[in-house]
């Protein structure tokens, strides 16, 4: 599976997934935000180069390759890279996902963001040296806050510091400079509070 790595700095290893558009210009222009701040950024692309204009042709995809299928490719993925040191799991909308999973359980998970996305609260406990955030507006459609506010509690109760960061509108991918809904002042609240935790 391909995969892209952005490298400027060495101050921390992160990992971002895409969304349901697949592995887009906008991820790329979000992960400048991240490699322009000193880190080194990677982005395995769970969608083989599948890459979609809207989102229920993502959507599609997604239902037709199936979840646990897509959660194999970016697993294989973080295995290739042989990261050392601590990781930064990031995910947007469906790659919060994969984020969040891999927040959970890996052992080197020092930070996981979800964006655009509220979480899938699982029985089992978080990671307790891994922080959460998770960043989405109000009227998000796509998020639902009551498992959001689980997942939050979930987090803490295992020692980790989590917090959800609710923005105003509805906007779903506030963050993709290339998504009609962008809002450059959320999308810049949201980063400079995402890098402030990244250590």
């Amino acid at each position: 599976m391909s995969q892209l790595t952005f490298r400027l700095g060495t101050m921390a290893q992160i990992v971002l997934f895409h969304s349901a558009l697949g592995l887009n210009d906008g991820m790329h222009r979000i992960a400048g935000v991240f490699s322009e701040a000193g880190h080194t950024v990677h982005m395995p692309d769970f969608y083989d180069g599948n890459v979609f204009d809207n989102v229920p042709d993502g959507i599609a995809y997604r239902d037709e390759i199936g979840f646990p299928a897509l959660a194999q490719r970016a697993s294989g993925a973080i295995d290739e890279l042989g990261l050392e040191g601590p990781i930064y799991f990031g995910g947007f909308s469906l790659g919060a996902a994969m984020a969040q999973s891999f927040g959970k359980r890996h052992p080197q998970a020092a930070g996981a963001f979800l964006c655009h996305a509220g979480g899938v609260p699982k029985p089992t406990s978080w990671n307790g040296d891994c922080w959460l955030q998770m960043h989405y507006t109000e009227g998000d459609e796509w998020v639902d806050a009551q498992q959001a506010e689980t997942l939050i509690e979930s987090a803490r109760a295992a020692g980790a510091q989590a917090s959800a960061h609710v923005y105003p509108g509805s906007a779903h991918l506030f963050g993709d400079p290339t998504a009609p809904e962008y809002s450059p002042e959320l999308a810049q609240k949201m980063w400079n509070t995402i890098l402030a935790a990244i250590r």
